[in-house]
């Protein structure tokens, strides 16, 4: 019994010394973080002269406030999840964002003379967000893509995407794909440019891509990085100033086809007011299941609800919202 009792208060003794141990090289760690941190401020690094161009995808990241609706108050989101307007540093909502982004990108393309858009019938998914959805909107390249990250990225997956396509479909056919197709195979493409700790969903991804070509133009700059858990801890880009207000007039003119397309190709057929996502959450059954043709439906909202549904079906197939740290 007596030596059962001293191998215990040996073990306790062992057990108190190594917790000591870990504890006061856990202190030393955080020190040596805090230390490289002060040597290091995080500061943004140098700006340099912009180059290259800026799309619409650019513009909207650039000019975010303009274009994307405030986050909503008083919901719990993760601090990876949260996205803040480059100049302003207002808080904005992160789903309509990522939706902004593929909506003017598409907008430009299509007025370009990039790729074509048309309305095709499909059975009802009976899936979220549209159960009862019984069109799907179908895109087809018909022209050079003219160079952005997400038109990159789009034109990426057309090409793929027309190699998988069956030999035994039809010549022109094989070329049309719907929307969330594309959306998918180009998010797969985003994707093997970001490194895990990059990845903070769907919606995040989408605008993060964009961010890092900004970044490598100049028109963001990258904060520096100096410990290891701010190289894995999301960071926001700081903007250089002067370049990205030189842009404030292109970022008007989108915002002006923006309007006009809407105004040319809508029909006033979604609630009007408050956040455009609990507008396109709340469609009515005439725009899910119409009783004419689905050519007939104005291609703004049929564009808008169809970026809105790829979007959220995405993220409904994703485990987690969150990633890394």
């Amino acid at each position: 019994m007596a030596v059962q009792i001293g191998i215990i208060v040996v073990l306790a003794v062992i057990g108190v010394l190594l917790f000591k141990a870990g504890a006061r090289l856990f202190r030393e760690v955080l020190a040596g973080e805090a230390e490289t941190a002060r040597e290091e401020l995080v500061v943004p690094q140098e700006p340099v002269e912009p180059v290259g161009p800026v799309g619409s995808d650019g513009l909207v990241v650039l000019f975010g406030d303009r274009f994307v609706d405030r986050a909503p108050s008083g919901r719990m989101v993760s601090p990876r999840l949260r996205c803040y307007a480059p100049l302003t540093e207002e808080e904005l909502d992160p789903q309509h964002w990522a939706q902004q982004i593929l909506y003017a990108t598409l907008i430009e393309l299509y007025e370009s003379g990039c790729i074509d858009l048309r309305v095709s019938a499909r059975p009802a998914t009976l899936m979220p967000p549209y159960p009862q959805k019984t069109w799907e909107l179908q895109l087809c390249q018909i022209g050079p893509m003219p160079e952005s990250p997400i038109s990159d990225t789009l034109a990426v997956a057309f090409g793929l995407l027309r190699k998988r396509a069956s030999s035994g479909e039809d010549g022109e056919e094989r070329h049309w794909v719907s929307l969330d197709t594309l959306v998918e195979q180009a998010l797969r493409t985003m994707r093997q440019e970001m490194t895990f700790w990059q990845r903070s969903g769907v919606y995040g991804d989408i605008r993060q891509y964009v961010e890092s070509a900004l970044i490598a133009q100049g028109y963001l700059i990258e904060p520096s990085r100096p410990t290891w858990l701010d190289r894995v801890r999301s960071r926001r880009p700081f903007p250089h100033q002067e370049a990205v207000l030189r842009l404030a007039r292109a970022a008007d003119d989108l915002a002006e086809r923006l309007a006009r397309f809407r105004r040319t190709h809508g029909g006033n057929l979604l609630p009007e007011g408050g956040r455009e996502t609990e507008a396109l959450r709340q469609a009515d059954t005439a725009l899910l299941s119409p009783q004419g043709p689905e050519s007939d439906l104005p291609l703004d909202e049929v564009l808008r609800m169809s970026i809105y549904e790829t979007l959220v079906a995405l993220r409904q197939l994703e485990p987690s919202g969150d990633a890394g740290v």
